[in-house]
């Protein structure tokens, strides 16, 4: 089902990519490598502070990157044609919950992560979707695990209080980065 899904994904974009091509110079292979700067750079910057912080100040600490650096690292990497994001089918902040065609990816993730990315139409203009699995490290265990401290879960409860991100162990798929190309239109 879940490669069925990936193959409908991969026509739908080679179908779509005239649309996009009329707009931008780059080819999909090329926006697909963006994509994955794109995601490089937003985790890799993501994992330092929050390593930086909980090395500092403890679990509850590093929450407080996830509440508050993550969109300011995510807005850094994005730009008027680029978007950065995350989600997931457990979110904790209800602002990164799927959508439809994000569910869908993730519920194929679930059973095998890995990347995809597509050619459509955002509010009417071509645009170009990418995600990226993102399993459960070692690292995600303290908030996201099974076995949360008291004191993180007050926290968590305090600023998340609808949050449905627990309950993963390692290697589970915790999520995906969302990457969203739409060129200006000309």
């Amino acid at each position: 089902m879940a490669k069925q899904i990936i193959t409908a994904a991969a026509l739908l974009s080679m179908l779509s990519v005239p649309v996009l091509a009329e707009t931008h110079t780059q080819s999909p292979d090329e926006l697909v490598t963006e994509a994955r700067a794109k995601v490089q750079a937003f985790g890799g910057s993501l994992k330092q502070a929050l390593q930086a912080a909980i090395k500092e100040g403890g679990l509850t600490n590093g929450i407080g990157v996830c509440n508050t650096v993550a969109p300011e690292i995510a807005a850094d990497n994005s730009s008027e044609e680029w978007t950065i994001s995350r989600t997931s089918l457990k979110v904790r902040n209800p602002d990164n919950a799927p959508t439809d065609w994000q569910k869908l990816q993730l519920l194929a993730m679930d059973k095998q992560p890995v990347e995809v990315w597509q050619v459509s139409e955002a509010s009417g203009q071509p645009a170009f979707r990418y995600m990226s699995a993102i399993p459960t490290q070692k690292l995600c265990l303290g908030c996201h695990g099974k076995n949360i401290d008291p004191d993180v879960k007050a926290k968590l409860a305090e600023l998340y209080p609808n949050d449905q991100a627990t309950g993963f162990s390692e290697g589970d798929l915790r999520g995906a980065f969302v990457v969203t190309y739409q060129p200006a239109t000309k």
